[in-house]
């Protein structure tokens, strides 16, 4: 019995065996990827693709370019060395039928330059090569990454919709795999390489971009030797790589990985606007850097809600509402405003991506051109300035104390705001000095939130007075009191508005009091030091201290800009 066992085992594992090899052809017809062995002798990729008819014009542009290093400076190699090297690429070659004439005579010029060359290698020659070997057949659908960074979807008979050429695919060679295609893959820029490169842009934008890209160290991938006498890291394998600080505030437009929009004003619209907003950031000639610093902040401010990551996981309210990569909720939550959020994007009427006049798409997105400004200025730029009292910078001659503040008279407020008790424990009059920083240059309308004062149930007597620092030589810092001049605003006519000469604040409510609209001569956004200065004098003494209380329960002081309507077009 055992004898019988034994034997039937045998013949047992020879079936299983025989069925194995069975299903081992089936899953092999199934599954792999045919080799034009026959065909072709296996050779170097370079030999190869050469001996193919249909294909020479790729050929040629592979001779003819050399590769360039990460500066832009053609090597002494060419695209078709690279095909000879032992390093594994899959190529894909494009027919001839597929290159125009125009194009030939650009990728197959004799004496290109150091930028022809960098750029055919870049949008062409490295757009149809891979690193490592790539078979395609039943089972590979996936995504290739080119040389130059850029992906395409590959399909058991196509890539990138562009259809394998009869037999001529999965070619092995002694260095990689060859496919040849009927047609070519089109070279997608990224949405940072449009705006940087697109020639229309480059003057208003593109090149300014580019200035912001860096090189630096990353430590993390780079070899330490120890600390030198100076206490400084010196490393024996320094790793550096290349950023740009732009990319890095706006979100990643250079990354193939990544899927944005852009709302890119026409060339026309751009400098239009531009020409508007700059007038905002006037720093004044006395000021070191000026130009520069109207430059940066006119074309940050255009390009505050310009971007956009439109990846589901991010924007959870597609289609009904976007916003742009600078959104903030606990900013809005603060302020109270709905900053970088669009309603409806998609409208064909006044949607932000919808009513757009053409777009383009990139490799990682899509741009949306516009004619027409689309942005609300006053949620953009000329916002609401609110200094919070407690933010106060004069203590030298009176008190300052908080206090919760929830019930005003009849008026019980949402949530309980702080107030600064300001007052003088020895006399009845004081001066408080708020200085404003982060202005724009034009008119604005101050105005001061005073609480009433639930102790003295009497009002405040309150004389406002205005100051503004410009410096008389050029400096990079607000100068000491020698090199000064000072533009100030007293009680008395101004423009269309007159300042007036006290002021009494509502006892019943809070209080909301307007100190007058003045023109601020220059702009002092993102400064160190404020050059306007608010002066709340008390103007109470002996003979009205009955009258009018002495301590001022100040809330905030609001700067509000003062918008002048476009001109009506007939």
């Amino acid at each position: 019995m055992k004898k019988y066992i034994s034997i039937s085992k045998t013949v047992l594992l020879a079936v299983v065996v025989l069925a194995l090899g069975s299903c081992k052809d089936t899953w092999n017809n199934h599954y792999s990827f045919k080799e034009t062995e026959s065909k072709y002798p296996v050779a170097k990729l370079a030999e190869t693709l050469s001996g193919i008819q249909g294909y020479d014009k790729f050929c040629t542009a592979l001779s003819t370019t050399r590769m360039c290093d990460k500066n832009g400076t053609p090597l002494n190699m060419t695209y078709m060395d690279l095909l000879n090297e032992d390093q594994f690429l899959t190529v894909w070659a494009p027919s001839n039928s597929s290159i125009s004439e125009e194009l030939w005579a650009q990728y197959t010029k004799r004496d290109k330059t150091a930028a022809e060359h960098k750029l055919i290698g870049e949008q062409f020659l490295e757009n149809h090569i891979a690193r490592f070997k790539h078979s395609v057949g039943a089972g590979t659908d996936g995504r290739i990454i080119m040389l130059n960074g850029k992906g395409y979807s590959s399909k058991p008979d196509a890539i990138s919709g562009q259809s394998y050429h009869a037999d001529d695919m999965n070619i092995r060679c002694s260095n990689g795999v060859l496919h040849c295609i009927d047609g070519h893959l089109d070279f997608l820029p990224s949405l940072y390489e449009y705006i940087t490169t697109a020639p229309e842009y480059q003057d208003l934008i593109g090149n300014w971009f580019k200035s912001f890209t860096v090189e630096e160290l990353d430590p993390s991938r780079s070899v330490a030797q120890g600390i030198n006498d100076n206490g400084e890291m010196v490393y024996i394998d320094s790793v550096m790589v290349t950023s740009n600080r732009l990319i890095r505030y706006f979100g990643r437009i250079d990354s193939e990985d990544s899927i944005y929009a852009i709302v890119l004003p026409t060339p026309e619209l751009w400098e239009s606007e531009y020409g508007k907003i700059k007038k905002s950031f006037v720093y004044g000639e006395k000021f070191l850097n000026n130009d520069s610093l109207q430059q940066f902040y006119t074309r940050f401010t255009m390009m505050t809600d310009m971007f956009f990551n439109i990846n589901p996981k991010v924007q959870r309210y597609m289609p009904d509402s976007i916003f742009s990569t600078l959104y903030s909720a606990e900013e809005n939550r603060r302020e109270g405003k709905s900053f970088h959020i669009f309603k409806n994007p998609y409208d064909k009427t006044d949607g932000l991506f919808g009513s757009c006049v053409d777009s383009v798409v990139c490799s990682n997105g899509t741009i949306y051109f516009v004619d027409k400004w689309p942005y609300d200025n006053e949620l953009l730029y000329l916002r609401q300035i609110k200094q919070e009292a407690e933010t106060y910078t004069s203590l030298s001659d009176f008190v300052l104390k908080q206090y919760a503040v929830q019930v005003i008279g009849d008026e019980v407020l949402d949530n309980p705001i702080q107030v600064m008790r300001v007052y003088n424990d020895k006399r009845f009059d004081w001066d408080a000095s708020y200085y404003i920083n982060n202005h724009l240059k034009g008119r604005y309308a101050i105005k001061l939130v005073i609480a009433p004062n639930s102790v003295d149930s009497m009002p405040n007597y309150i004389h406002p007075r205005i100051t503004f620092t410009t410096p008389t030589k050029v400096d990079s810092v607000l100068l000491d009191s020698n090199t000064v001049q000072k533009v100030e605003y007293r009680p008395g006519k101004f423009r269309t508005q007159t300042l007036p000469m006290y002021l009494v604040n509502d006892m019943h409510k809070l209080d909301t009091l307007l100190v007058g609209e003045v023109d601020l001569p220059y702009c002092n956004y993102d400064m160190n030091q404020a050059r306007l200065c608010i002066t709340l004098r008390s103007g109470v003494n002996g003979s009205n201290s009955v009258k009018y209380s002495s301590e001022m329960w100040l809330d905030c002081i609001i700067l509000d800009p003062v918008v002048e309507p476009d001109p009506i077009v007939e």
